[in-house]
């Protein structure tokens, strides 16, 4: 294999040829910035092939595609920005699909803004803020908007009053397919954007719901901004410990690994991050999505429907010959008992569930009448996460406990100085800017496989999985605590109350008896 150059080559040297290009799956490209360059001749299978490469001396990547194409390969230099740029000829931007509406930045007026203005306003105005959420609340003499960011909502100026709001959400309704003379029952729809700002178009999808309230009818809309692109687990946030483990999880031939937490902890960015670090175009991926959230390049998603329920389209994918099955949210015994098949049985299946931390997991399971051994002979780990928010790295400033929060951890906060954001312009005054996850990652041992057959409490379960090395949510928290990541109000914020008594008892020290 040749070796790799430490000058840069020119991306105006080599032809894009589309057909070659796509021989290397477009994930694999663009999460290690690799691209074929020149056109690959199948009758010449002695000549190298052209890779461009950010990193042309690495040597594992380079194995890994010279044994993916099966040709000798020659790695030249280039930027990031040419390689994007011929990722562009040979893959397009990305999945381009029809947009409901097209929001353009427009000059300012002294005229009230049109119900019309107003929507695209409401919807520039999340992407702007970076929010996951927009919220339009209507009651009797006033309403208010409110943006979610970073996991908590900010009131923002609004020119709706509860004469105009109607008209809103009669836009928004329209745009999102729903029945607009229909004001008595929920409904669901959604709607494609195309933000333009300047010579950028970004394409965001925007999930609505409305509810009927004695003010009017109240519409949130969860923001899927699929430019941000996958998150990739050495992202999310994880220890290095907790990383490696968890990667080695996914690379096993078969069973069941699940992401619990409440909602808006993570759980789907932590899944397609995952799916995005098994997609190497050896393996048949498939999903089962209610609704689909982000699209994944070249991953058989599919959406459950009215005439499709969650359980009829996992039966029908068992029979597409997946390696890789993500399952959503496991939620009855019919789900359950498929999920637990699909991974005893040579598939890696990956699933969510709603549980306060790992341990628990394993009661759920057994809430929908699971049987304890299928559940010991299929799981394989479950990882629990929260999101906490980020200390802006601006005005971040010592800080001391509240008397509250050393009454409420007492010995956790031993050796710790914790740290804030003070507040400036950069973060809005809020202290805080962007969103980590903490994790604890609960592996299925052969003890914890014997101790869930059995039927063990999850007491039992804790403590053996204590004794083996299991960190909690708590313990990684304080880690990000000490190490000036977040604060001790997002520990207590995120973290349940019993959880952190638990942690709290367990760092107390032990009494020694007058007899010793």
């Amino acid at each position: 294999m040749a070796q790799g150059s430490d000058t840069f080559s020119e991306l105006s040297q080599y032809t894009l040829d589309r057909h070659s290009m796509r021989l290397l799956p477009e994930p694999f490209c663009r999460r290690h910035s690799v691209v074929v360059l020149g056109k690959i001749d199948a009758q010449a299978s002695d000549t190298p092939v052209t890779i461009g490469m950010t990193d042309p001396d690495n040597q594992t990547l380079r194995f890994r595609i010279s044994d993916f194409l099966q040709r000798a390969i020659q790695p030249v230099k280039l930027n990031r920005y040419e390689i994007d740029t011929a990722l562009r000829t040979g893959f397009g931007a990305g999945p381009q699909t029809k947009s409901d509406l097209v929001i353009r930045e427009r000059p300012p007026s002294r005229q009230p803004p049109s119900s019309v203005e107003l929507v695209d306003d409401i919807l520039a105005g999340a992407i702007e803020r970076e929010a996951s959420d927009i919220h339009i609340e209507s009651y009797r003499d006033d309403v208010d908007l409110r943006y979610r960011i970073d996991g908590i909502l900010h009131q923002a100026y609004t020119d709706m009053d509860p004469e105009s709001v109607q008209e809103v959400v009669s836009r928004i309704k329209i745009l999102a397919g729903m029945d607009i003379t229909e004001r008595r029952r929920p409904q669901d729809g959604r709607i494609r954007a195309v933000i333009v700002q300047g010579e950028e178009h970004k394409v965001v999808d925007y999930r609505v719901s409305v509810v009927p309230s004695p003010g009017g009818e109240d519409v949130v809309i969860r923001v899927l901004d699929s430019s941000e692109g996958l998150v990739p687990v050495s992202k999310l946030g994880m220890s290095p410990d907790t990383e490696r483990v968890f990667l080695n999880l996914l690379s096993n031939p078969e069973g069941l690994i699940l992401v619990t937490g409440p909602t808006g902890s993570g759980k789907t960015t932590t899944l397609y991050g995952a799916l995005a670090q098994l997609n190497d175009g050896r393996k048949k991926i498939i999903t089962a999505e209610d609704p689909i959230e982000y699209y994944v390049p070249k991953v058989n998603q599919k959406e459950v429907t009215p005439q499709m329920s969650h359980a009829l389209l996992l039966r029908a994918l068992l029979r597409q010959d997946p390696n890789v099955m993500l399952v959503g949210e496991i939620r009855d015994l019919e789900t359950g008992s498929m999920a637990l098949t699909a991974a005893a049985t040579g598939h890696v299946v990956l699933g969510t569930l709603h549980t306060a931390d790992a341990v628990g997991a394993v009661g759920r399971l057994r809430g929908l009448e699971l049987d304890d051994a299928d559940i010991a002979d299929s799981l394989l780990a479950v990882l629990a996460q929260r999101l906490v928010r980020r200390i802006c790295p601006r005005c971040v400033a010592p800080a001391e406990p509240t008397r509250k929060q050393k009454d409420l951890l007492g010995p956790l906060l031993d050796g710790i100085q914790p740290q804030t954001g003070v507040g400036c312009e950069e973060c809005r005054h809020t202290g805080y800017r962007g969103r980590t996850g903490i994790y604890e990652l609960l592996v299925v041992d052969s003890g914890l496989q014997e101790l869930i057959a059995q039927g063990a409490h999850s007491a039992q379960l804790r403590r053996h999985a204590r004794v083996h090395g299991f960190r909690t949510l708590v313990e990684n928290a304080l880690e990000k605590i000490a190490s000036g990541q977040t604060t001790l109000a997002e520990l207590v914020r995120v973290i349940p109350f019993r959880q952190l008594r638990t942690a709290r008892e367990e760092h107390q020290p032990k009494k020694v008896s007058d007899d010793s």
